[in-house]
């Protein structure tokens, strides 16, 4: 770059020299091709959600496995992953790594739903993965608890620690060897971290 370039490129102000990526509506996000199924709309970007390493992939398997055997027993609510929730309001349509929904707030049966859900999980659960940009992940945090959904675990498997959200309380953050619970959303639903853990080590 000659002198005077420099020199005038140095002279503009810093915002002239940074691009502003456009917003994506939820219109264009919804009508993009179907094969969008891990493509989250977070504050106007789409953004691709990250693949899940060994560790989360157990996390999650071991999570869904342990709320499956609660709720076909208590019955109180439905669990799923990757399910694509939508909230309009905001335009925000994401993918919990698992979701629980009660069953007072289900319409219909996973027969007959598909595509995009209009019910937030009233519990979500997000398993960090190494690539997690941490901005993305408090963006996700502060999606989850101004729309509705009542309680939030973001756990991290590499560091074995659980960080519990929810509205209007500060975050609290477990290690093993705490019990978690799922109150209020489940009435009885505990999981032992140190067991959860350990089977990271199997």
């Amino acid at each position: 770059m000659s002198p005077v370039k420099a020199t005038a490129v140095a002279r503009l102000p810093y915002n002239a020299l940074m691009v502003t990526k456009p917003r994506v509506s939820l219109a264009e996000y919804l009508a993009m091709e179907e094969s969008k199924p891990y493509l989250e709309l977070i504050d106007g970007d789409v953004v691709q959600k990250s693949m899940p390493g060994l560790k989360h992939s157990t996390m999650v398997v071991e999570l869904i496995t342990e709320l499956r055997i609660y709720l076909r027993v208590s019955g109180e609510a439905r669990v799923e992953t990757e399910l694509r929730h939508i909230e309009r309001k905001d335009e925000w349509v994401f993918l919990p790594d698992i979701s629980v929904t009660l069953r007072s707030r289900i319409t219909g049966t996973p027969a007959e739903t598909s595509g995009l859900v209009d019910v937030l999980p009233d519990f979500a659960i997000e398993v960090l993965s190494p690539d997690d940009q941490p901005g993305r992940i408090t963006q996700r945090i502060a999606h989850y608890m101004g729309s509705g959904v009542s309680l939030l675990w973001v756990v991290d498997p590499e560091a074995e620690r659980v960080t519990v959200w929810q509205p209007g309380q500060a975050p609290r953050d477990l290690a093993a060897p705490a019990m978690l619970s799922a109150a209020p959303v489940l009435a009885s639903f505990e999981i032992d971290l140190s067991a959860l853990f350990a089977r990271l080590h199997e």
